[in-house]
């Protein structure tokens, strides 16, 4: 029966889900150990600082993203292995323009936004997105390449990388350490990518600005990146757009602790569907598109089960467990987590949608959709931050990804096709639990 089952499998798809499990359990290990450790260390206020400085570099770092993901992705698989080279090398070149421009932005930004920033803080906020976006790039080719262990060993590493030089640095150094501690990450991992994992497609010959040779690449990312980017504004402004509306850091630390947990599933399920891309492609350009829906609707069916099992689970305990985990001080962030987890199961039909998206070359339909959730989480977060503080930001998240999912599923038929009756029939057996819960 199990062999029966596991041949309906792509071989190199299992491999890649496997690589992403065991990678993706190591990094759970270690963000759980972060948020443990690291709020409760740095108390509301300076958690909600780090929260700041941490959601202000990534909307920096997708500054210089340019989609350079989804055009290795789709790209690399089929041309030569000497234009593979070409392509990084030129495009390596495009991104330390790029990261160095993104780096200036960021430090502007952090002064400008926040009472409390200096110099020094902004600086350093601005240098991990500078060192960010150049050494993106080597992991981003390993997906391309189908080297799916290392592009998740870059994941993994940096959380345990990232916790150990935080503990050690905020003891040695207060705030200013912790944002050391970011940059040290960044420098390590691109040496690591650069000089390390990847180094066998480094090509020093090739290592030009090539206008020319990367237009028609940037071209088709481009449709890709301003979706990353509104997708990056919306996921990861939260604690910044929370900041600025309540003017408490407090509140934009309860909401990023909230955050932290539902960007936790976010990824992981990103990293899975992203992991399916090379095999979705594969099968659809041998014309498996059957085979293909096959893959797409398991991925849901499966992650929305386990994701609404997961909201029963931190309703049930969220109450006792944040003053237990992070504090008595951060119990009033219970009721933000409780929120955000609702948006937990819509991640695994956006994360599906997304890598489709890719697949059949449709990026303005992913940036459209990106950009109906942002337009909405930005004026429900303006309507209910101000009344509700943290919990009016997860509200206002949940609101958001339902409109992005919802554009993904009306304009990607007849591609996207699901089996809406078991979803919804598993969603109204959750509420009906988290309605008996919450009474």
């Amino acid at each position: 029966m199990v062999n029966v089952w596991l041949k309906r499998f792509h071989p190199a798809a299992l491999r890649n889900l496997s690589a992403v499990s065991l990678h993706k359990g190591l990094q759970i290990i270690g963000q759980m150990a972060m948020v443990a450790l690291v709020p409760r260390m740095f108390g509301p206020e300076n958690y909600g600082r780090f929260a700041f400085v941490l959601s202000l570099s990534y909307l920096g770092q997708m500054l210089g993203d340019f989609g350079t993901l989804d055009v290795l992705g789709r790209f690399v698989p089929e041309i030569s292995a000497d234009r593979t080279r070409q392509l990084y090398m030129r495009l390596f070149v495009f991104k330390i323009i790029v990261s160095l421009l993104a780096g200036a932005v960021a430090v502007g930004a952090a002064l400008w936004l926040s009472d409390w920033m200096t110099w020094p803080w902004a600086l350093l906020a601005g240098l991990s997105v500078t060192v960010h976006i150049v050494a993106r790039l080597p992991f981003q080719l390993a997906l391309g390449l189908n080297r799916i262990g290392t592009w998740m060993a870059e994941q993994s590493g940096r959380q345990w990388f990232l916790l150990a030089a935080v503990l050690l640095l905020w003891w040695l150094a207060g705030f200013t350490g912790a944002l050391v501690a970011v940059v040290l990450m960044e420098v390590l991992f691109a040496g690591l990518g650069l000089w390390g994992w990847m180094r066998d497609h480094w090509q020093p010959a090739d290592l030009r600005f090539d206008w020319g040779f990367i237009r028609p690449y940037l071209r088709f990312g481009l449709s890709f990146f301003l979706a990353n980017l509104t997708a990056v504004a919306l996921y990861r402004s939260g604690p910044v757009l929370v900041e600025l509306l309540t003017r408490q850091s407090a509140e934009a630390g309860y909401f990023n602790l909230a955050l932290g947990l539902f960007l936790m599933v976010y990824i992981t399920l990103s990293q899975f569907a992203q992991s399916l891309i090379p095999t979705l492609g594969s099968l659809r350009a041998k014309g498996e598109t059957a085979q293909m829906q096959i893959w797409l609707d398991n991925f849901v069916r499966y992650s929305w089960l386990l994701s609404w099992l997961g909201v029963i689970v931190i309703w049930l305990t969220a109450d006792w467990a944040v003053p237990l985990v992070f504090g008595a001080e951060f119990a009033a962030g219970a009721a933000a987590l409780k929120w955000v987890s609702l948006s937990i199961p819509m991640t695994a039909v956006l994360w599906a949608g997304n890598s489709l998206s890719t697949v059949v070359g449709r990026g303005r339909i992913k940036f459209g959709a990106s950009v109906v959730g942002l337009v909405v989480f930005v004026a429900a977060a303006v309507w209910l931050t101000p009344l509700y503080g943290a919990v009016g930001a997860a509200m206002a998240l949940g609101l958001s990804i339902t409109a992005n999912v919802a554009a993904l599923v009306l304009y990607l038929r007849p591609d996207f096709r699901l089996n809406w009756g078991l979803l919804i029939g598993i969603g109204l057996v959750a509420g009906v639990g988290l309605a008996v819960i919450a009474a």
